[in-house]
């Protein structure tokens, strides 16, 4: 990650099992983010687009934590600064 670097992800992957069956055993996994990576440097944006149920929503609850990846040792690292803290007009965020 160089200094400029905002957002750096590195092959992110979240896996969810389907349990069925009498003792609820796996039977199956389902894909939702498989492999994701890129860097957002100061000053770029950023659009995830693509169908409903392709991983949109999924990539971002793991950039922010909220889920787990499945692999072990996945790294999702991000660097905010207090100038990042303020609104459009300049004046401080509060």
């Amino acid at each position: 990650m160089s200094a400029d670097t905002l957002l750096s992800v590195k092959g992110l992957r979240k896996h969810f099992a389907i349990k069925g069956g009498i003792f609820s055993r796996e039977v199956e996994r389902v894909h939702a983010v498989d492999g994701v990576s890129f860097d957002i440097a100061e000053g770029e944006t950023l659009g995830l687009v693509g169908e409903s149920g392709c991983g949109k929503s999924t990539t971002g609850k793991l950039i922010l934590k909220l889920l787990q990846p499945t692999k072990p040792g996945t790294k999702a690292s991000a660097v905010m600064t207090p100038n990042y803290l303020s609104s459009s007009d300049g004046s401080e965020a509060k």
